[in-house]
């Protein structure tokens, strides 16, 4: 039986818009939020903010949860339940990283709109949290 993982997300807003990574997996690009696996005892917003700081150089502050999505790992079918915080970064200039295990082809500030727009590829189950969030 496939494994479950709990993740965090961050959704940082700016004017209006948040903040998207655009990830590589196996030879398709989706798009996600910042933010990744919550390690056995760790405290979920110290991983928060670990994530952020190393897939988008951001130092964030946890403002308030607003949902949960997940999806299925094509590599191996785990399910990835993933909480999301509204976050704030400041003025701080998001930064893509520069480990070489970071899957991490681009970042882009989205508006609601263009998120939910058809030729934008991520979880269903995260557009629909952007629809009710924002």
């Amino acid at each position: 039986m496939p494994d479950v993982f709990a993740a965090i997300k961050a959704l940082i807003v700016r004017e209006g818009r948040f903040l998207a990574l655009e990830l590589e997996v196996g030879r398709k690009k989706i798009w996600d939020l910042p933010g990744g696996k919550v390690e056995h005892g760790e405290d979920p917003i110290e991983a928060l903010k670990r994530e952020a700081w190393e897939e988008a150089g951001l130092k964030v502050e946890a403002l308030e949860a607003v949902g949960v999505y997940y999806f299925m790992r094509l590599s191996d079918g785990a399910m990835v339940v993933n909480t999301v915080f509204r976050c704030d970064a400041g003025t701080q200039k998001p930064v893509l990283p520069h480990k070489e295990n970071e899957r991490i082809a681009q970042m882009k500030w989205f508006s609601k709109e263009e998120f939910m727009a058809k030729g934008v590829d991520a979880p269903k189950s995260l557009k629909e949290l952007i629809g009710k969030s924002l």
